[in-house]
């Protein structure tokens, strides 16, 4: 059997645990995972590494530790590490969460995660750049069929996202923050619908600027931001609402000013509808969604494993929300009850797999985010109609937000049923982690406990 971890580390061994412990969850608060996650993760750390009374404290830009080395009359050691970016890399996100089971099950020493984090951190993105733009671009046309789009509009689609995807990626290279790279992308969006308009193509403006637009929206930020607010942490919840409206606003500031200025160039622009699909459209539409879903997991460097989970995630998402827009439900409670099952099957998915349940969450509702809706409200309020715009961006929000809280209620229902009984599990297995944080330094009892043959002991592909 392997032992778990007993001997208490000396003051400078106990610095160099912290230290391990806040490495861990700034990759991981980077990558986008909860405040809950990110917490219990480190107190995981850092009890693993041989602390006692572990307290972890996250403010979203920064993470603070504390813990007590030799015995439990001598000073507590902590430390305090700021993140200072935030890019969404799914294959470190990954390879931190392999690191920290295979730590806290007692399969390699604090030092050898030290070396494998460092790794990590230095290693370069999975997939090139020129891969990543068209695993965008393929996002926007997916997207754009779902909505109905046809051949023309779906190939404007996908030319519009390059041409965002570059100036996005030119501007940030000076330094631009957020909020202007995505007021850049939104306008680059609707000045190439507004070009098709002019020159006569015959194509739905708002079907392009939605496509468009689907890579900007902080869809990942919504969901954590709820995330945060359902399990406690209010202070990180509102720091990642107001990031999501930040981000929100951007978009739409672009789109207005490219509204503005076409309107003042004489450029119609109408609002288009999406047209109703058949039956016989359905398995099209499927098969979008798997696209849109897997695009998005390319273009966030998804382990190439995760790929297959990834699309069949947003192929199952779009099938519910098709199955019950037969019924004739509402929109809102169609895609709540489309991200539950995302939310419980990606639980149940990511504990095989070991990788993040995020992974899986993010890429299913792609296909749901309510791009499409976004562009009317502000098309609605352009033109001055304020009711019928501040309607729309309602249903937008409440789409949103029925999204993110479906996603979360579907874990915790896959946890409830499943009942496992490894404690790992329920410490490092999505939303179980805050309440694993809060229970205090119970001793880690893991793999110590696990049979051989058992789960606990079986070594499964990591990244």
């Amino acid at each position: 059997m392997v032992e778990a971890v007993s001997t208490l580390p000396t003051p400078a061994g106990a610095h160099r645990v912290v230290d391990l412990a806040l490495r861990t969850g700034e990759l991981l608060l980077a990558g986008g995972a909860s405040a809950a996650e990110v917490t219990a993760t480190c107190g995981a750390v850092a009890r693993a590494g041989g602390l006692r009374r572990v307290e972890c404290d996250i403010t979203f830009t920064s993470i603070t530790v504390t813990g007590q080395a030799a015995d439990v009359d001598g000073a507590p050691v902590s430390g305090l590490r700021l993140v200072q970016s935030r890019e969404l890399d799914y294959s470190k996100v990954s390879a931190v969460h392999a690191v920290v089971s295979d730590l806290v099950e007692g399969r390699i020493t604090p030092s050898e995660a030290d070396h494998r984090l460092t790794r990590i951190v230095a290693a370069r993105h999975r997939y090139q750049r020129l891969t990543v733009t068209a695993a965008r671009a393929t996002l926007a046309a997916a997207v754009a069929l779902l909505l109905g789009a046809g051949p023309v509009v779906t190939a404007a689609a996908f030319g519009a996202t390059v041409l965002v995807d570059l100036t996005i990626v030119a501007l940030g290279r000076q330094g631009l923050p957020a909020f202007f790279l995505n007021a850049a992308g939104g306008l680059v969006a609707t000045a190439v619908a507004l070009v098709l308009v002019a020159v006569d193509v015959g194509v739905r403006p708002s079907l392009v600027v939605a496509g468009g637009i689907v890579l900007l929206l902080p869809g990942v930020t919504l969901v954590g931001a709820v995330h945060d607010a359902i399990t406690g942490f209010y202070v990180t919840a509102s720091a990642r609402a107001f990031e999501t409206f930040l981000l929100t606003a951007g978009i739409l500031s672009g789109i207005a000013i490219a509204l503005s200025l076409g309107g003042r160039l004489g450029v119609p622009v109408t609002i288009w509808d999406p047209p109703t699909t058949g039956l016989g459209d359905i398995p099209l539409q499927l098969l979008a969604a798997a696209a849109a879903s897997t695009s998005f997991a390319v273009s966030n460097y998804a382990p190439l494993r995760t790929l297959p989970v990834a699309g069949g995630s947003g192929a199952l998402g779009w099938a519910v929300v098709v199955g019950l827009d037969r019924l004739e439900l509402s929109a809102t409670l169609a895609s709540a009850t489309a991200a539950i099952v995302i939310g419980a099957g990606s639980y149940v998915v990511a504990l095989y797999q070991r990788v993040p349940a995020m992974v899986y969450v993010a890429a299913g509702i792609i296909p749901l985010l309510p791009g499409l809706t976004i562009y009317r409200a502000l098309r609605r309020l352009s033109s001055g109609d304020t009711a019928g715009g501040i309607a729309l961006l309602g249903t937008a929000i409440t789409i949103g937000l029925a999204l993110a809280a479906g996603a979360l209620f579907g874990e915790y229902l896959a946890q409830a049923l499943r009942r496992t009984k490894n404690p790992l599990e329920r410490r490092l297995s999505g939303l179980m982690q805050a309440r694993a944080a809060r229970r205090g330094d119970r001793p880690l009892r893991v793999a110590a406990e696990a049979a051989p043959g058992s789960p606990g002991r079986r070594r499964r592909g990591l990244v």
